[in-house]
């Protein structure tokens, strides 16, 4: 597998990203089946979207109705289905990840304030804290421990963060070890603007829900009302015209 250096790490495609998940945890299980390869959910997608097909149409044949439509509808679906649930599944470490992200770049500022090297700052907290971020920090360490090179390595555990916010903190990491600049006070900056980006995040789905509500007190509320007062009026209204 090609490997680029930090500094080009860029987003993958879906294809990529199923392809580092399946590298990853080895065995997926998509509704009760365990999946090890790209190659196998394409065989899943198909028998699942075949089978269904066929039931229907079975199903059809008992009852002496035309299901075929119904048919190519399931056949889509449950070919569809496998790819979404897997998309979920790295939605759900994405969302974790970014997460934890400020808090890990916290720890990472105190730790190396208080005198440990980037390398035992990130050794401390894959060891110490349950989390998708440490995960990834420990699987730096084993990858180097393989044999790659420290790039490589980071390269590696972005990818698999499946996070853009991730791939910058990494980024920062191998450009600040390459130039030279002091760790702690890059990390500190990189933590603020995070906190502020989630910030803004948030605020963006209250406003969001907000003008959601709006729609729903207009459809529930507002209109029963003006139903009301207009039901009395319907008859005469009849009987003018």
């Amino acid at each position: 597998m090609k490997l680029n250096l930090p500094g080009n790490i860029k987003n993958t495609s879906l294809a990529q990203d199923l392809a580092l998940l399946f590298e990853d945890q080895g065995i997926i299980k998509v509704l009760g089946i365990r999946i090890s390869s790209i190659e196998g959910l394409i065989h899943v997608r198909l028998i699942l979207a075949f089978s269904s097909a066929i039931i229907f149409i079975f199903s059809g044949f008992l009852f002496g109705k035309n299901f075929i439509l119904y048919s190519l509808l399931s056949a889509i679906i449950f070919y569809l289905l496998p790819v979404e649930v897997i998309k979920n599944k790295i939605l759900i470490i994405r969302k974790k990840i970014l997460g934890e992200l400020p808090d890990i770049v916290d720890m990472l500022s105190s730790l190396i304030k208080a005198g440990l090297t980037l390398d035992e700052a990130m050794t401390y907290i894959s060891r110490n804290y349950n989390s998708e971020t440490s995960k990834l920090f420990r699987m730096l360490h084993t990858k180097i421990l393989e044999g790659h090179s420290k790039p490589e390595a980071f390269n590696i555990i972005a990818r698999l963060s499946f996070c853009s916010e991730f791939k910058n903190l990494i980024k920062v990491l191998a450009q600040s070890e390459i130039i030279g600049n002091p760790v702690k006070d890059i990390l500190k900056d990189l933590s603020r603007v995070m906190r502020e980006n989630q910030r803004d995040f948030l605020k963006m789905k209250a406003e969001k829900l907000e003008s959601n509500l709006i729609i729903v007190i207009f459809i529930f509320i507002f209109i029963p009302v003006i139903a009301l007062f207009l039901i009395p009026v319907i008859p005469q209204l009849q009987i003018l015209f």
